[in-house]
């Protein structure tokens, strides 16, 4: 990658951090959300033992549900402001894919870890194997920012644009809410490493490299269109 790509992602990426520092949109809708999706599973399960891989589903349903709602934004909110043409006029499709993806990974981290401190406070989930916890967590994010990306990069030009990236997610966050619970449940103490937390872990890192590698393909060709 040349110094020229370089600049255009990073001043995509700064845009995007200044647009919600002078916001915080995306930020305090994932971060309200989160607080209110822990406190409703920790009372729902307050003097209950939780099985390791129940803790996981629903710590995954609170990441899942945060960013659907926050993630997208970053391109539908261009059309409605009325700002995709410009930044057609000043960047490449590919750089503004991957500047917008890496702010949504950096958002998505910071709101998934906050979302799992909070959690396992609430719950008092004891973490056997945290590094495997860290792991499942930051790859899943991946994930979860590289498909999130790429389905609001494809619905951004349509005239239903959010109702249309929510039936995108569907078919894709499914496998890879599967693959998060599987990798997590390990690291909570249901399973053991062999029988699923490291291929869990390699199906995460797949799908992330899989989204981010073609998601400035497809959407350069709806850039096109």
């Amino acid at each position: 990658m040349n110094s020229s790509w370089r600049a255009e992602i990073l001043a995509i990426f700064r845009k995007e951090w200044r647009t919600e520092v002078r916001s915080l949109s995306g930020l305090l809708t994932a971060l309200l959300f989160s607080v209110v999706t822990v406190y409703a599973i920790s009372f729902a399960a307050l003097n209950t033992k939780l099985q390791g891989t129940v803790i996981a589903g629903m710590l995954w349903v609170a990441l899942l549900f945060s960013a659907a709602s926050s993630l997208t934004r970053t391109f539908l909110a261009e059309e409605e402001n009325g700002t995709a043409d410009l930044l057609r006029l000043v960047a490449r499709p590919h750089a503004v894919f991957w500047g917008k993806a890496l702010f949504n990974i950096v958002q998505c981290v910071v709101t998934s870890s906050l979302l799992s401190i909070l959690y396992l406070g609430f719950t008092s989930a004891p973490v056997p194997i945290p590094w495997l916890f860290g792991v499942s967590l930051i790859t899943g994010c991946l994930s979860l920012a590289g498909a999130v990306t790429l389905c609001g990069a494809i619905a951004a030009q349509a005239t239903n644009r959010s109702m249309l990236a929510a039936a995108i997610s569907v078919p894709l966050l499914l496998p890879l809410v599967a693959l998060g619970v599987s990798g997590m449940r390990v690291s909570l103490g249901d399973g053991s490493l062999s029988s699923g937390g490291f291929a869990s872990v390699i199906g995460l890192i797949g799908y992330a490299v899989a989204t981010l590698a073609t998601g400035p393909y497809i959407y350069a060709a709806v850039w096109k269109t």
